[in-house]
């Protein structure tokens, strides 16, 4: 097999290289954009087979660099989100796949520590003690024998999954398939989120942010939900519509929220901005976008993706493809 030209258009750290060094030495030639001359950069654009970005967010190339793929016949994202993807510039006979799932293990974990600081209150009575009361009264929520709801049983799903199961929760939830191959009490579509809803005591919302899924949990579905409900956002932050949860936190004292991602995530150094004051309320707890952050957790998406990359060019299954229509005129909403 002639060895196909790999671009990637982010700067990976040495774990990685390392990682890239040995599908180099396999299939093909990789070559690291970051490292190249402006001129030098058009020149591999156009040659490129297979281009690897961590998900565009980053402006890794722009629309006139894009406006050079020529050659290209997939892209590979490190990342699982596409919501940042110019798909309306990209070639249509150019494949994409997304890396889902390959920040699973630690964003499930992230789940379980923000499930448990709302289920057990651990941040307000943390800030009791801090102004000296010793407050016993009241009592902390059971997690154990209850139903853990999950919006988008995909690969991160599946991993929650696992891990509100050994918690002693019982799993329902909703994809596109109504399909899953692990056991779960129940699954269903889109068709059934009013179920899902109203019987989970722990929701979890894993989806990607789509033209189907941005504003999926509003105000009616908010309703739907138990008073005393934990609801936790680690898919993208305009799947719930933020209006509405603020208006439903601030009315249930008992429902509380957590979240890993959110409506807007400032570059850089500058400010986080919320349009409505959630961090006024005592019922939310946030995260700024780490559930997937641990050691070793680049290296080991570095890895899959490039599992998926081999995948493509001996004509085995691929994972993550993106669906254009999904994606395409939404972003303008």
């Amino acid at each position: 097999m002639a060895k196909k030209k790999i671009i990637v258009t982010y700067q990976p750290d040495e774990d990685e290289r390392e990682i890239y060094q040995e599908f180099r030495e396999e299939l093909t030639e990789v070559y690291y954009l970051k490292d190249e001359s402006k001129s030098d950069r058009s020149k591999l654009l156009k040659a490129a087979d297979i281009i690897i970005a961590l998900s565009f967010a980053t402006k890794e190339i722009d629309a006139a660099e894009i406006s050079l793929l020529k050659s290209a016949s997939f892209i590979q994202l490190i990342y699982a989100g596409a919501d940042n993807i110019p798909f309306e510039l990209i070639p249509p006979e150019i494949t994409l796949a997304s890396n889902a799932g390959a920040f699973a293990k630690p964003i499930a974990e992230h789940v379980l520590a923000l499930t448990l600081a709302l289920a057990k209150n651990l941040m307000p009575n943390n800030e009791l003690l801090q102004n000296g009361k010793f407050d016993r009264s009241g009592y902390n929520q059971a997690l154990r024998g209850g139903v853990c709801g999950i919006i988008g049983l995909g690969g991160n799903g599946r991993e929650i999954a696992r891990t509100m199961q050994a918690m002693g929760m019982r799993v329902a939830g909703i994809n596109r398939s109504g399909k899953i191959d692990i056991p779960v009490a129940f699954i269903g579509t889109v068709g059934d989120l009013q179920k899902i809803l109203h019987d989970s005591d722990v929701v979890v919302v894993t989806t990607p942010l789509t033209r189907e899924t941005r504003g999926m949990i509003a105000e009616q579905e908010l309703a739907w939900m138990k008073k005393d409900a934990i609801l936790i956002n680690v898919g993208r932050g305009d799947v719930i519509d933020q209006k509405a949860l603020y208006a439903h936190l601030k009315a249930h004292p008992d429902f509380r929220a957590g979240i890993d991602t959110w409506w807007s995530e400032p570059v850089g150094q500058e400010a986080f901005k919320l349009a409505y004051p959630f961090f006024e309320l005592p019922n939310i707890i946030g995260s700024p976008h780490i559930a997937d952050h641990v050691p070793g957790s680049m290296p080991g998406a570095t890895r899959r993706a490039l599992e998926n990359v081999r995948n493509f060019l001996m004509g085995n299954e691929i994972r993550g493809i993106l669906d254009r229509k999904d994606y395409l005129d939404k972003m303008s909403q």
